[in-house]
């Protein structure tokens, strides 16, 4: 059963064609459900079952493919994919659950293309060679652009256009790069990276041919120009997998290729460096200035990868546990603030914060939970950011101590906007005209926030359910 890896891609893809079969919104809700649970249970079921003393895929799935060129659809976990597509799959049931709030129209198409796009990241983070990783990687916009075009706002049809160019655009550049590595190391297999029988010069020509493409991806300034349109004009639910997830795609891809390329870390990685952290202070100073929520949410999400990224680039690995750990922070707490940004909507429909004020006493549960991702975010100790800042900072001040000091500002300026965006929403005085349309968390939506927190609370107390096996690990070739 555990080397059926592939379930995680056949059952959101059996679950979006059932969805197709019917229009009844309570048969959908129930196809779409037991779907998304049963990928995530199995999901977790395989990532508990690693061998995280053992290097390399496990439980690998292989059907010959295309056999002239020793080409395999072949799936497989190791310690380094198999915590993304956890995240992945707790995501979509979030995002699912969230749907039935929020969309009114096509449900049924709806969550067939919301299931076409979980099973696709999937397989892309599954992929045990190249050619596999970029055909995934390239069919994940399908369901992401009609997604965003037609259940988005009033610009949907611009934001998707852009988030295709700027995506599909860049691509280029990682075909490029696996190409040269078959040229050169005579397969598509992640292991041939280490073989390259390349000058310095050339590696370094692949090694950003793959930043290129990851960075608008993920993305990082100045490759971010898609992003506030595709996240703010997406539905809700969509908005928290692009955030949680599809920037997640780029970060696993550095992940997966940098440690192969350690010669040219040594020589620019002090400038990938810099460039990520500039996206990180850049992307804070501009949520600073944002009064609308949804927009401020998505600079902070565009800033916190900054730092997330630059981690790969000190070669090191403590930079390359925190890249890996607050991934999956990132992606639990993107999710979260996004869902309650989705909730200060949801009678109000507006985003404008200075139209709120003094909710505190009115909706106590959001209250808490917002002050409490906050504080999670903000890097407090025994929650589930701190322990990533600890480590990426730690890596980056080892690499440079201005870029470290650069990092701080970073975390200081994140602080100070999450703290004034809860100042404005919940304790502000007078009370502003749109708080009192505002209504708490109730039933099973009060539960996916007390999830949300308990993992925050788990995971920073326990940060080696994702960091176990990867302290012994060498930075070599992108394996486990």
């Amino acid at each position: 059963m555990l080397e059926k890896t592939y379930l995680l891609v056949i059952i959101p893809i059996l679950g979006a064609l059932l969805l197709r079969l019917t229009e009844r919104r309570n048969l959908l809700l129930i196809i779409a459900l037991l779907s998304s649970l049963a990928t995530l249970l199995f999901s977790i079921f395989q990532y508990l079952s690693l061998n995280r003393a053992s290097k390399g895929f496990q439980f690998v799935w292989d059907y010959m493919w295309i056999s002239s060129w020793d080409v395999n659809i072949s799936f497989g976990l190791d310690i380094i994919n198999a915590p993304f597509v956890v995240l992945s799959c707790f995501i979509t049931l979030i995002s699912i659950l969230l749907s039935f709030k929020t969309i009114e129209k096509r449900l049924s198409l709806y969550l067939s293309l919301l299931l076409s796009l979980s099973a696709t990241v999937n397989a892309y983070f599954l992929s045990n060679n190249l050619l596999l990783f970029f055909f995934f990687y390239e069919a994940m916009l399908i369901p992401s652009i009609f997604l965003i075009k037609l259940w988005g706002a009033e610009n949907s049809s611009r934001a998707s256009m852009k988030f295709m160019l700027y995506t599909f655009g860049f691509s280029i550049f990682l075909f490029i790069a696996i190409i040269a590595v078959y040229s050169y190391g005579g397969s598509f297999s992640f292991d041939k990276l280490l073989n390259l029988k390349l000058t310095l010069e050339g590696k370094v020509l692949i090694f950003i041919s793959f930043f290129l493409a990851f960075a608008v991806k993920i993305p990082v300034v100045p490759f971010h120009g898609w992003l506030r349109d595709a996240y703010y004009e997406a539905p809700m639910p969509v908005t928290i997998f692009m955030s949680a997830i599809l920037g997640k795609m780029g970060i696993y891809g550095l992940l997966r290729v940098a440690p192969a390329f350690t010669e040219v870390l040594d020589r620019l990685g002090e400038w990938f460096i810099a460039i990520c952290l500039l996206s990180f202070v850049y992307a804070a100073f501009v949520a600073l200035t944002e009064k609308d929520i949804k927009a401020m949410l998505a600079y902070m999400s565009l800033s916190h990868v900054g730092i997330i990224t630059a981690g790969v680039f000190t070669g090191n690995i403590y930079g390359y546990q925190g890249s890996l750990l607050q991934s999956i922070n990132h992606g639990i707490l993107a999710a979260a603030f996004f869902y309650v940004a989705d909730l200060l909507y949801r009678n109000t429909y507006s985003f404008d914060s200075d139209k709120f004020g003094a909710l505190s006493k009115k909706i106590p549960a959001i209250t808490f939970f917002s002050f409490a991702y906050i504080m999670a975010m903000g890097g407090f100790p025994g929650l589930n950011y701190f322990n990533g800042e600890f480590l990426l900072l730690s890596s980056i001040f080892s690499e440079n101590l201005l870029l470290g000091f650069f990092g701080v500002l970073g975390i200081a300026v994140g602080v100070i906007y999450l703290s004034w965006f809860f100042y404005k929403i919940f304790l502000r005085k007078p009370q502003r005209e749109l708080s009192l349309l505002v209504r708490d968390v109730q039933s099973w939506e009060l539960i996916i926030l007390s999830i949300i927190f308990a993992l925050t609370i788990y995971l920073g107390l326990n940060p080696d359910l994702v960091l176990e096996g990867l302290k012994g690990i060498e930075i070599t070739g992108g394996r486990g």
